[in-house]
């Protein structure tokens, strides 16, 4: 399977993004688009998310070890499910929403998704391409 994003031009920037759904407490699917981040170890949801899905944050285990940089966050029990037309692909496991708004805006797609995957960024065709298992490239160089 392939799955495919695209660059966003935000403000004459242009990011790289994935669309993916994720699963609720409530046990619904919440589509949202992922910024696809090589540099991000793990996953995150931005702050909007704890209203989006209705968490009470009182009493939950809050942690800051993101980069070193003591960024709050805490973890849920949840999935991420990549949709392409050749079929889907569910991780399954913990996603970490952030506790500080100006952490980020949108939502990262870290690497422990990522890495399961050929990941091609070509600004230039306005693609990103995710290649699963089974599937492959090959590069050809015009001389």
């Amino acid at each position: 399977m392939i799955f495919r994003g695209r660059y966003k031009d935000e403000a004459g920037i242009f990011r790289p993004y994935m669309r993916a759904d994720v699963l609720s407490p409530a046990n619904e699917w919440v589509m949202a688009d992922f910024l696809a981040d090589t540099g991000a170890d793990e996953t995150f949801l931005d702050f909007s998310f704890i209203k989006k899905f209705g968490i009470d944050t009182k009493g939950i285990d809050v942690r800051d070890d993101v980069g070193g940089s003591g960024v709050p966050y805490f973890q849920i029990n949840s999935a991420l499910k990549l949709i392409s037309p050749g079929g889907t692909k569910v991780f399954k496991g913990k996603i970490n929403i952030f506790l500080d708004p100006h952490s980020s805006e949108v939502p990262l797609l870290g690497r422990d998704v990522l890495d399961n995957f050929i990941a091609i960024f070509d600004r230039g065709q306005n693609s990103i391409l995710l290649l699963d298992e089974g599937e492959h490239y090959e590069i050809s160089v015009k001389r």
